[in-house]
């Protein structure tokens, strides 16, 4: 009964960890495409159409910060509570923005604007941007099977910052240079 379960739980995992890195690699692509990232990334491979060059970037990522996650002795165990809170926080980010805009579209409408009122989209916003922001501070929160709190933190800081930076940088340098064409579309 182990070897077979053994051989079903290894092709599972191989699933999720393609399916990990193909979804993700697609972003930094269509990124690409958009030129909002180097235009190489939007490359596909003459012969197996797939975004080659995306993923070969995001394998390259992936494995610098798998070793940053191991840094200063930190186990397995410990390193993959790092990678899962900082994607935790990291996917969470775009619901900050979307919880500040109905927020915001809650203080422009007047009384007869759309089917929602100002309660109702003030009520949702808030409650939505307040739990987007609890939830991201818990992923702070070290796991008890950690060494260091503070490692943890500092990890997560790291991490959390240098994306955010990152993707900052890539938006306002290259959303720049796109022709007029493209931001027109």
């Amino acid at each position: 009964m182990v070897a077979p379960l053994a051989l079903v739980l290894s092709i599972s995992i191989a699933g999720i960890a393609s399916a990990w890195l193909s979804g993700s690699a697609r972003i930094p692509f269509v990124a690409g495409l958009d030129r909002y990232l180097p235009a190489a990334l939007g490359k596909l491979h003459p012969r197996t159409a797939t975004p080659y060059v995306a993923l070969m970037v995001h394998g390259f990522f992936s494995a610098i910060f798998l070793a940053l996650s191991f840094a200063r002795g930190a186990s397995v165990k410990e390193a993959f509570s790092i990678l899962l809170a900082l994607a935790v926080v990291l996917q969470l980010v775009p619901f900050l923005y979307i919880y500040a805009a109905l927020i915001k579209l809650g203080l422009r409408r007047g009384p007869a604007d759309g089917h929602y009122g100002k309660p109702v989209l003030m009520a949702s916003g808030l409650s939505g941007l307040i739990t987007t922001a609890l939830g991201m501070v818990v992923a702070f929160v070290p796991p008890p099977n950690t060494a260091s709190g503070w490692s943890f933190d500092g990890k997560m800081a790291f991490g959390t910052l240098f994306f955010l930076g990152l993707a900052g940088f890539f938006y306002f340098f290259y959303g720049r240079r796109k022709s007029p064409r493209m931001q027109m579309s």
